[in-house]
């Protein structure tokens, strides 16, 4: 018989810069009411900006500390950003073009992960 390989995940690693991103970590932006997004609250905050081709599932992992899982979405082609609310354990993965700038902005301390929701 021969030696069996066992993959948990993929490893750790960092999210690479986004040199295009519009918004930066902890500005405050508004999201749009377009239909594809309206069950996403109207004001969250910017926890890291997402380079195009690159898993969201990855920055979200990075974010928080814990290995990459190794199942994935497929990549977007744009700049996204992983987003959250104080207050509330669920992040947000929305693109550039669904949210627009507020003018303020706030400190990230840290973030965790409770049980399957993240906490900022």
């Amino acid at each position: 018989m021969g030696v069996l390989l066992m993959v948990k995940d993929a490893g750790r690693g960092i999210t690479p810069p986004c040199a295009q991103a519009k918004f930066k970590s902890g500005d405050v932006v508004a999201v749009s009411r377009r239909k594809h997004v309206r069950h996403v609250p109207e004001s969250l905050v910017v926890l890291t900006a997402i380079p195009p081709g690159f898993p969201g599932e990855y920055a979200l992992s990075d974010l928080i500390g814990e290995p990459r899982p190794l199942m994935i979405s497929k990549p977007l082609r744009v700049v996204s950003y992983i987003l959250c609310r104080e207050g509330d354990p669920r992040p947000y993965h929305l693109r550039e073009a669904d949210i627009s700038e507020t003018g303020q902005s706030v400190e990230i301390g840290t973030i965790s992960r409770e049980g399957d929701e993240v906490r900022p």
